[in-house]
């Protein structure tokens, strides 16, 4: 048996540490932390630095980023925020290829050498997908003023030795953009482009978006100017989301344009050789008009700027009042429409029906449509006696089911059910949900209730039997 000399002292193995494991081992771990944590990593050693700036392909820069989350000794003021910024920059002194930066607080103008200073390191480090928003806080947002933006020069990215084509995608928010320079020669890679609370200092759509041959994501939003019209087509566009920036018109050819999404007055919509919309989410922002609501321009100009669309959303006002029993009507049809959905907030004469039968007319408007959703909000009055409307039944072969919700105490809206109802014959689903479906919108337990009886009482016919569903 052996035994060991204890005279002799025993060398103790060093432990295996963390820096000795391979260096592609260590990027692998470094790329599955969060940024904050990536970036104290970097912190430690020159090592750990050399190895954060060599495998930090994304730079995020929020509050929850910069600040430890439910610290409230620190104050996240605008000034600390640029700091720790500069702070984290001047670690990367040889910028890598960014595939994302990202900086999202409510900066302002003064901050402008600061964020001079990021832009000019999102052009040396050639960031693929770059997102600048400076959108105000929910405390400072009606203190906001457009004189304090931030100017963002787009020449930035096209100086001689440079160009922007490495940019797949951009986000802008709450800033001036100036794209009046020389030597701009476009972004030819550009993809995906969102500007939010945008102000324009020059022609934007003629001097960038007319250059972006390569876009594929439209999306702007509250950012006020006239009219979208293009002298040279967006044959890649698919996304288009204009959202309360009150134009005046929309012309443009995108021929390959799938999506249209948008808040609006009702507008002349000229979408040229736009074949492809298949979905389209619109809202149509009050007219300020007596008696004036918005069902003319969905029966005419809808079906011609979008004859080819398949789902359909519409949020719009309704007015009913006698006086608007008859209305425009026109021979254009949405031709592939399948499915149709109708948000309503109800306004008028509660002694009134006419007006709701109106949307009887979307069954001819639409000759293959497979399922109708009307979803109503009432006002502050109640149709007390139906008047029966006698109105001839337009024959529909296609509709399969509808869904009505909001509003059906209002005994007008089960005249419309019944008009339906003798329009389709092959309807296997008929649904009457009381509830208001609106969103943002309160209900009142007691007229649900009054809805739920009326519908129950005044919609037992044979015809409903086996098809009817009152929730």
């Amino acid at each position: 048996m052996f035994i060991p000399d204890k005279s002799v002292p025993m060398t103790k193995p060093e432990a295996l540490q963390l820096h000795h494991l391979p260096d592609d081992v260590l990027h692998r771990i470094l790329s599955r932390l969060t940024f904050r944590e990536s970036s104290r990593m970097g912190l430690l050693s020159r090592k750990w630095q050399k190895l954060w700036r060599s495998c930090c392909p994304k730079l995020v820069f929020t509050r929850a980023t910069m600040f430890k989350p439910g610290n409230k000794t620190i104050r996240r003021t605008r000034t600390k925020f640029a700091r720790r910024v500069n702070s984290l920059l001047r670690q990367l002194c040889a910028p890598p290829t960014l595939n994302k930066f990202v900086v999202k607080f409510g900066l302002r103008r003064k901050h402008t050498c600061h964020v001079n200073r990021w832009v000019g390191f999102c052009s040396k480090s050639r960031a693929r997908h770059i997102t600048f928003d400076f959108t105000p806080g929910v405390k400072g947002i009606f203190r906001g003023l457009a004189d304090e933006k931030y100017i963002f020069h787009l020449h930035v990215f096209s100086v001689p030795d440079r160009s922007p084509a490495h940019i797949k995608s951009l986000h802008l928010s709450y800033v001036w953009l100036n794209t009046a320079t020389t030597g701009l020669t476009g972004f030819a890679n550009l993809k995906k482009l969102t500007l939010h609370k945008v102000s324009f200092l020059n022609d934007f759509q003629h001097l960038m978006l007319s250059e972006c041959t390569a876009l594929e994501w439209l999306s702007i939003s509250c950012s006020s100017f006239t009219e979208l019209t293009l002298c040279k087509p967006l044959r890649r566009l698919r996304y288009l989301s204009l959202h309360y920036c009150y134009m005046e018109k929309v012309d443009l050819e995108a021929p390959n344009l799938t999506s249209v999404d948008l808040t609006n007055r009702p507008i002349p919509l000229a979408l040229s050789e736009s074949l492809k919309v298949m979905e389209a989410n619109i809202k149509l922002l009050h007219k300020s008009v007596l008696y004036g609501d918005n069902l003319d321009y969905i029966c005419t100009e809808l079906p011609a700027a979008l004859p080819h669309v398949q789902k359909l959303s519409i949020t719009s006002t309704l007015c009913i009042y006698d006086e608007l029993q008859s209305f425009a009507k026109t021979s254009v049809r949405f031709i592939n429409l399948r499915h149709l959905s109708l948000y309503l907030p109800l306004y008028g004469d509660g002694r009134s029906v006419g007006g709701i039968l109106r949307l009887a007319y979307l069954l001819e408007l639409a000759p293959v449509l497979e399922e109708l959703e009307l979803h109503f909000r009432f006002s502050d009055f109640v149709i007390r006696q139906a008047i029966r409307v006698d109105m001839l039944p337009y024959r529909h072969d296609k509709l399969k089911r509808v869904v009505m919700s909001g509003a059906c105490h209002w005994q007008g809206l089960i005249e419309l059910a019944h008009h339906i109802r003798r329009c389709a014959s092959r309807i296997d689903c008929m649904i009457m949900d009381p509830m208001v479906r609106i969103k943002g919108l309160p209900t009142v337990d007691w007229l649900e209730e009054r809805g739920r009886r009326i519908a129950k009482e005044l919609l037992k016919r044979q015809e409903f039997q086996g098809v009817l569903t009152v929730l």
